[in-house]
């Protein structure tokens, strides 16, 4: 009886699963596609061929496939990954189909251990000729601050210091804001983004509820109280380039979001949500190149165009994209091409940006010790030539420009592109990453607000996709776990 028993529990399981398999094969998304929690593209149904089921690869494709899209995959990620945080179990060393990471983890499975500050890779035999050569560094481009915002007395630099010390939290521009009356927030409305078809007709793709604008509202208020006086937060969310091509298509003709207006006006002063909705609007109509075919990042082109929008909040006139020198690659393949093996896809041109000052750039221990970590790899046809991906705890680079000011940049691995291109303006320029892959939850001994009065840090910019953005709870949880 025992036995039978077991025999029907077994049949009852198989046969559940068989039919959730079932299920997601007839109506599961097809197309690989952004996980909003995991930073990630979820895969795809495999090509179906011959080849690709003697060689095995159908049949680990199919694994993927229905891995990736079982029901309700989202919230469960979400909540084993607050559950792991909370009891201290966070992993470090999980795949993240993340560029720097997968490396790290190829790297692993050939035989030798992930190397966090990996060495530049040589250019492969078919990458496409470097086009700029050496470059020589010019004098550091002079920068202008509004006089609304002064820049304040120079914060004492980490270098100074004993690493094995904690650095000293006296310097004035270290000092916080005292924190202002919250604004009221029942007000806050619930908000969309929309893509305008021809005929003007609004497509609502995306719908951000009013809880989650006003918890984010919350999290920007609270970074800006540990600022100084004078100091700036800001946000942007760049979407995937999934719907960044429904305009370059020219399928649609605008795109448009009514979340950074309710959060440009319920937010404490200092704090500032740009629209890239806005910025890229125009030259993505235009066909310009923004976003990669292959991979799921924006170009260096469209990550310019918003660190200069932000920077002119600041007073400045930047450098417009075409002053910089470029190496550049005609056959990069990124994230999207590796979900889809044995399909024929059509590759990349990436442009590697050549640092107008030469940045000395590190990766921040939670000890205080420093690795050097260039800010370019120009000899890597990939994104990871721009900082070498992410690196976890804190990242460090050191610019050359004398200007008084640093900022901390706060993103996913979007912000790999982004970073760069505020290096003219600042003295130092910070980075840091909360998955946790790279924040290694079990060993968090310098919070953000420390590490924002340790370094005197004057503005912090919060780079976050759709993939990490104002509807992700995880990310969000982390972000103000760790202020």
């Amino acid at each position: 009886m025992k036995r039978k028993l077991s025999f029907l529990l077994l049949y009852a399981t198989l046969v559940l699963f068989g039919g959730l398999g079932a299920l997601l094969l007839l109506w599961g998304e097809k197309e690989p596609h952004a996980s909003l929690t995991e930073n990630r593209m979820l895969a795809g149904f495999p090509a179906f061929s011959l080849t690709s089921v003697r060689d095995g690869s159908f049949m680990s494709g199919l694994e993927d496939f229905l891995s990736d899209n079982m029901f309700d995959r989202d919230r469960i990620v979400t909540g084993v990954s607050r559950l792991m945080s909370g009891l201290s179990l966070g992993q470090t060393d999980e795949a993240d189909v993340d560029e720097a990471l997968f490396e790290q983890v190829q790297s692993f499975a050939q035989g030798s251990e992930p190397d966090p500050d990996p060495v530049p890779a040589a250019p492969s035999a078919t990458a496409a000729p470097i086009v700029t050569p050496e470059p020589s560094f010019p004098a550091p481009v002079e920068v202008r601050i509004a006089e609304a915002t002064p820049a304040p007395p120079e914060p004492a630099s980490p270098a100074e210091t004993d690493a094995a010390e904690p650095a000293s939290t006296e310097s004035p521009a270290s000092v916080p804001t005292e924190v202002p009356a919250e604004k009221d927030l029942s007000a806050v409305p619930k908000c969309v983004l929309t893509l305008t078809q021809r005929n003007g007709t609004k497509e609502v793709r995306y719908e951000f509820s009013k809880a989650n604008v006003q918890r984010m509202i919350r999290l920007l208020n609270a970074y800006r109280a540990v600022l100084p006086e004078d100091g700036h937060v800001f946000f942007t969310q760049p979407p995937f380039p999934g719907i960044a091509a429904n305009l370059s298509s020219g399928e649609y003709v605008g795109w448009d979001s009514d979340l950074e207006d309710a959060v440009n006006a319920f937010s404490n002063d200092g704090v500032y949500m740009l629209s890239t909705l806005q910025v890229l609007e125009q030259p993505l109509l235009a066909g310009e190149y923004l976003y990669f075919r292959t991979d799921h990042h924006w170009t260096p082109r469209a990550a310019c165009y918003v660190a200069n929008a932000f920077l002119r909040r600041l007073g400045v006139d930047p450098l417009p994209y075409e002053a910089y020198s470029f190496v550049t690659y005609n056959n990069f393949l990124g994230t999207a091409a590796r979900n889809k093996p044995g399909g024929t896809v059509r590759p990349d041109t990436i442009e590697i940006m050549i640092p107008k000052t030469p940045v000395k750039g590190y990766v921040i221990g939670w000890d205080r010790s420093r690795k050097e970590a260039p800010l370019i790899y120009p000899e890597r046809n990939s994104y990871l030539a721009y900082i070498g991906g992410t690196m976890g705890p804190w990242r460090r680079f050191d610019t050359g420009v004398d200007c008084g000011r640093s900022c901390l940049v706060i993103g996913d691995s979007y912000d790999c592109a982004f970073i760069p291109f505020l290096t003219p303006y600042y003295e130092t320029v910070h980075a840091t990453d909360v998955r946790e892959d790279y924040y290694d939850y079990n060993h968090i001994r310098w919070s953000i607000s420390d590490y924002i009065r340790e370094n005197g840090i004057d503005d912090v910019y919060f780079i976050l996709s759709t993939a990490s953005g104002v509807n992700t709870d995880s990310m969000i949880y982390y972000l103000k776990r760790f202020l």
